[in-house]
């Protein structure tokens, strides 16, 4: 009895030690991956991850560095299969990082980035949705969950956006099967999905601008986006009343261009005040 009270005791304690030895080796991996990631060495950084993660599953933040690392060397509107296992691998290891805290921003931040740079835009605004969601009081959170919407009508409507007919995009091919009337029911239908991402994305971008008054970038999208409102209406309108809402909407454009101008003038003062003028 008292061998086999020995045997275990030694049995736990080995286990303790090998354990203790995992937890080492996965910090030591872990630190190492940080030095190559901080230097973008994001193959190096790839492999020291994943052997933290196979010593120790529950490593701090290894398996988000691991996403960050992959995604490093993810390059947008670039497919090529290499390409492509980059952003899958990246997609996967922020997934897994969600799994465990579904309020991980950067994992949230990570996905929204990965998917618009596919163009897969939908996805990415419900990401950067959920990150604005999750970070109530972080400007760029809800700055990004208005500006996809941008992005999603300059991909859908690029003639709203350049204020140019000539690029708008052919029917498609369900369009052109169908009815004058039905045709004229679904670009009416198109319309109200076109105003409604436009009022979300301003009150998106308003938040940000509440949180942080000199959002510049978040000025020159609603400068954006009243431009496309205004490029709804044709110039060519014969009502009067439409024309005149036409002149509007594109006077707050202007506006908000002059406000991101201000704004970039009042932080390059701010910047120099506290640094100093080079002469």
């Amino acid at each position: 009895m008292r061998q086999k009270k020995f045997l275990l005791a030694v049995a736990i304690l080995s286990l303790g030690l090998l354990g203790g030895c995992n937890w080492l080796r996965a910090r030591d991996s872990l630190n190492k991956g940080v030095q190559a990631y901080g230097a973008s060495n994001y193959p190096v950084a790839v492999e020291f991850f994943a052997a933290a993660l196979e010593a120790d599953p529950e490593v701090p933040n290894a398996e988000l560095y691991l996403g960050l690392s992959y995604a490093g060397q993810f390059i947008p509107n670039f497919s090529t299969p290499e390409n492509n296992e980059f952003a899958r691998l990246a997609i996967e290891s922020y997934e897994s990082v969600l799994a465990k805290d579904p309020n991980s921003t950067t994992a949230i931040g990570g996905l929204a980035a990965i998917y618009q740079s596919q163009l897969e835009l939908d996805r990415a605004r419900e990401y950067y949705q959920r990150w604005s969601q999750v970070s109530p009081e972080d400007p760029t959170a809800h700055y990004s969950a208005g500006s996809i919407n941008w992005h999603m009508l300059n991909l859908s409507n690029p003639e709203l956006t350049t204020g140019d007919p000539a690029a708008s995009l052919p029917l498609t091919a369900e369009q052109e099967a169908m009815t004058e009337e039905e045709l004229a029911e679904n670009l009416a239908a198109r319309r109200v999905e076109i105003a409604t991402l436009i009022e979300t994305a301003h009150q998106s971008l308003d938040r940000a601008i509440e949180l942080d008054p000199n959002y510049e970038d978040a000025m020159i999208f609603k400068n954006l986006l009243f431009r496309v409102s205004g490029n709804m209406i044709p110039e060519d309108a014969e009502d009067e009343a439409e024309l005149a809402r036409r002149e509007e909407l594109i006077a707050l454009a202007d506006e908000w261009f002059e406000e991101a101008n201000l704004a970039r003038a009042r932080a390059a003062e701010a910047a120099a005040s506290e640094f100093g003028t080079v002469e």
